[in-house]
């Protein structure tokens, strides 16, 4: 003899499905909104790439370069390794016979810092920047690069596990003690219709205004000498 459905749990898969659908139905009404609105932020912003710049002095007989530049949407992704060039023209113009470039950064879901030897070749530069620059896990993260002589060890400045770049008055204060040659601080965040790239120099006083000029390529988004993005050779 079959056992009779039973009402209550009839009435629960009744409501279930219904709530499944107004689920899909509030969906559905609002993502054409959610849509209106990124496109209206998106025509206010405008389509242009904006470049902040400030510098001071940092230590010794080095200037700290702060640079922001706010890239629509669309642009991002030239943007990226037109980015990579300029760090790369800074490398290039700064480079020492025995320079090994050097990284930093602790992902939000570690509780330890990396430390990461990149290597002494502009074109490993280049590459480990575009990819840290392009990484999910990196948003809103600092990544912290130094330029150190051959023979120098990030271990002997750095205790993975009690350091963090995220830290109160970090990366300056790492930079400012390490004996470094030059160094960089940097992350991205997007932010509404744009994304924000922010990259901080540490670099020698004397070659601030060579290093600005290549800068100002990236407010109208090209590449430093006109050349084609990482297309350079360590």
């Amino acid at each position: 003899m079959s056992k009779a459905p039973s009402p209550v749990a009839d009435t629960d898969r009744r409501s279930g499905c219904l709530a499944s659908w107004g689920g899909l139905l509030g969906i559905v009404i609002l993502a054409p909104a959610a849509l209106v609105i990124r496109a209206v932020r998106a025509l206010r912003r405008g389509n242009q790439t904006r470049l902040r710049r400030d510098s001071c002095s940092f230590s010794g007989d080095q200037t700290r370069i702060a640079v922001d530049i706010d890239v629509p949407e669309a642009g991002v992704g030239p943007f990226r390794p037109i980015l990579t060039d300029a760090v790369i023209r800074v490398a290039e113009l700064l480079r020492r016979p025995d320079d090994v470039y050097h990284l930093v950064y602790r992902e939000a879901a570690l509780d330890e810092t990396t430390l990461l030897p990149v290597g002494p070749q502009l074109q490993e530069l280049g590459e480990r920047f575009h990819l840290v620059m392009s990484q999910t896990a990196m948003v809103r993260r600092t990544a912290v690069w130094m330029t150190l002589g051959r023979g120098r060890r990030l271990a002997e400045l750095i205790d993975p596990n009690s350091y963090d770049p995220e830290a109160g008055g970090e990366p300056d204060a790492l930079l400012a003690r390490s004996g470094m040659r030059w160094g960089m601080a940097t992350s991205f965040a997007p932010s509404g219709p744009s994304t924000l790239f922010r990259v901080v120099f540490f670099v020698p006083d004397d070659a601030v205004p060579a290093i600005d000029a290549l800068i100002g390529r990236l407010g109208d988004g090209s590449s430093p000498r006109g050349t084609s993005p990482m297309n350079v050779t360590g």
